[in-house]
């Protein structure tokens, strides 16, 4: 349990004491401050539960007033000269079990002096005393807190990861099975006539074919140009991306939306002729609804990323993506970046136990990086790979009824039939191209970004160390908390 031991003697100094212990407790939580009369439970042995917890405290705070080291008792001896008194019983403990022991001059006290004091608590006259006056109570106060920050930490328990967003689970291959069934069935069951195919043309299942085959071309060339000649703009505006603010994002980004949707509209009506006002205004429809959600996520994560700065440490969930973890380790580095040296003990134990989290995270997107193909589409794509696979379906589907077309007019020759293949297998050779493409990227990502952040989190553990080194004078406020000010960008 640890925490703060108060100890003093009762007279008139107790509403000091009990301001004392009302600060001190909202401060650091109510169990890290212990104070007699509201610590121990009614029904406790007190010897025993005040041996415990000095045994257990970090720091021992001995409240010194006026006439402290020659208070009497009944009888008229010197009350520190008796072994039984639980103010000598309890700072000698402490003396003599390496605690700190600090102590506290109350208006009119002075430093006790050696020769004022048994031999047990001798030691207690060597020791650095903090004043706590009324005229200066708060800013005396708040030396004391400072110091005590160093030794004890506030309570705090690790936030658990956010709720896990959607999974689709077994839905994509259901949906998949169903499409492709479909599909198969459907198309070349349709009744064909002449509209499908004439002596000197193409039946237009052929045409969808070949569209078919040109989208899958066209995404085959996309991840290429991302994987090749773009890599390093792409993967550099990635890593800057990452690491900034949601807000900080938008402002970046948005010219070039707004320049998307001017060119989208331009588009739209060169593109239409005299229909192009009617599909200009569909458009926009379309762009509204889509900015309605775009802002209504823009204020889900601007919250979620002012209660990551705010409350930490969280857990990153699992899986983990480049983005979490990314921005994980910037939120580290900007909080070590505002800190002041030395860290306060809970800022040590939070900053050490988040390093510990974001190498778990790092260790899982290593293992992530040698999952194999069918695995990655399953965990990460699987909607993608379901899309893929009615895509496939369709072109099969489209060809089986091109050559039925062929066959109902007299030209289903054999190299008809083997051209309708070839496009089919075009299309296969394309899906799996663009997925081979797609998951030596992921995994090439995965291992850079294992790299880069290995070597961060490196250089945050020797910050941490370097800030946790004992102070060579005194603070005179305790350190700031992440709630007391905003993200900075």
């Amino acid at each position: 349990m640890g925490g703060i031991f108060i100890n003093y003697r009762r007279g008139d100094h107790e509403d000091v004491v009990r301001e004392l212990y009302d600060r001190l407790e909202h401060h650091f939580g109510e169990d890290q401050v212990f104070r007699d009369v509201v610590s121990i439970v009614p029904g406790q042995r007190y010897p025993d539960t005040l041996r415990e917890r000095v045994a257990d405290c970090e720091v021992l705070l001995v409240v010194v007033h006026r006439g402290w080291a020659d208070a009497r008792g009944e009888a008229g001896e010197r009350r520190l000269d008796d072994g039984t008194d639980w103010v000598r019983r309890e700072i000698d403990q402490a003396l003599h079990t390496g605690r700190t022991v600090i102590p506290l001059l109350l208006d009119g006290a002075t430093p006790p002096r050696p020769d004022h004091l048994p031999e047990p608590i001798r030691d207690l006259a060597h020791r650095n005393a903090q004043f706590l006056r009324t005229a200066r109570f708060d800013a005396d106060l708040a030396e004391l807190t400072a110091v005590l920050e160093t030794e004890v930490s506030r309570t705090w328990r690790p936030v658990p990861p956010p709720q896990p967003g959607y999974r689709p689970g077994r839905r994509p291959a259901a949906v998949t099975a169903l499409l492709c069934c479909a599909l198969l069935l459907t198309v070349p069951a349709l009744p064909i006539d002449q509209g499908w195919y004439r002596r000197g043309d193409l039946p237009w299942t052929l045409y969808g074919a070949l569209a078919c085959c040109l989208v899958l071309c066209a995404a085959l060339v996309g991840v290429a140009m991302v994987r090749f000649p773009l890599r390093r703009s792409v993967d550099r505006w990635e890593r800057e991306l990452h690491t900034v603010k949601h807000r900080t994002y938008i402002r970046q980004t948005w010219p070039v939306i707004a320049g998307l949707v001017v060119f989208a509209l331009f588009c739209a009506v060169s593109a239409w002729g005299d229909g192009g006002a009617f599909a200009a205004l569909v458009l926009l429809l379309v762009l509204g609804l889509a900015g309605g959600r775009t802002a209504a996520a823009h204020v889900r994560i601007t919250r979620r990323e002012a209660d990551l700065w705010a409350r930490w440490p969280q857990t990153l969930p699992t899986p983990v993506t480049r983005v979490e973890l990314r921005r994980a380790i910037a939120r580290l580095d900007l909080r070590l970046a505002g800190a002041r040296a030395p860290l306060s003990r809970e800022q040590r134990e939070k900053a050490r136990w988040e390093l510990d989290d974001l190498r778990a995270a790092v260790r899982r997107v290593g293992d992530e990086a040698g999952r194999s193909r069918s695995a990655w589409l399953r965990e990460d794509h699987p909607w993608l790979l379901g899309g893929y696979a009615v895509g496939l379906t369709l072109i099969g589907a489209l060809a089986l009824a091109s050559g039925a077309a062929f066959d109902a007019v007299g030209d289903g020759r054999p190299r008809v039939h083997l051209t309708l293949t070839a496009i089919v297998l075009i299309g296969v050779g394309l899906a799996l191209a663009t997925l081979e493409l797609g998951h030596r990227r992921q995994r090439m990502l995965r291992a850079e970004l294992v790299t880069e952040a290995t070597e961060r989190i490196a250089a945050l553990a020797d910050r941490v160390t370097a800030l946790s080194a004992p102070a060579r004078t005194k603070r005179s406020t305790p350190a700031p908390r992440p709630e007391e000010f905003a993200e900075p960008d």
